[in-house]
């Protein structure tokens, strides 16, 4: 028989990536399933603020917990969420988080929406 759950005191089951973009954009690309044992790796991601956009789209599973690291994420600043699985994007339905972030179906598009817009005359 196999045993098909996670202890907590397991090797975390999400990678994390972070990549700087022009405009101080800061894309966080998540790998995994966030759940009780991992959600502590995406609030330590998303901790910093600022201009950020969390890439979900090789996310397998959100937990509530997920859910609510990413609301508390877009608090603090320009935040944006990439959302490519269908598992992922029902999280958010079903939670209505996806009424109150900005999600995005691919990064290039988020990384637009946080990046700010040079007034006329000025350059970024």
């Amino acid at each position: 028989m196999y045993d098909c759950f996670r202890t907590i005191d397991e090797p975390s089951g999400l990678t994390v990536t972070t990549t700087a973009r022009p405009g101080g954009v800061r894309v966080v690309t998540l790998v995994g399933d966030i759940d009780a044992a991992t959600v502590g790796t995406l609030e330590d991601a998303l901790a910093p603020g600022g201009r950020l956009v969390a890439d979900l789209s090789r996310v397998g599973f959100l937990s509530c917990a997920g859910v609510r690291a990413l609301l508390q994420a877009s608090a603090r600043g320009e935040f944006a969420v990439v959302v490519g699985g269908h598992a992922v994007a029902r999280s958010l339905q079903a939670t209505g988080a996806d009424l109150l972030l900005e999600i995005h179906p691919r990064v290039g598009g988020a990384v637009a929406g946080v990046t700010p817009v040079p007034e006329p005359g000025r350059e970024a």
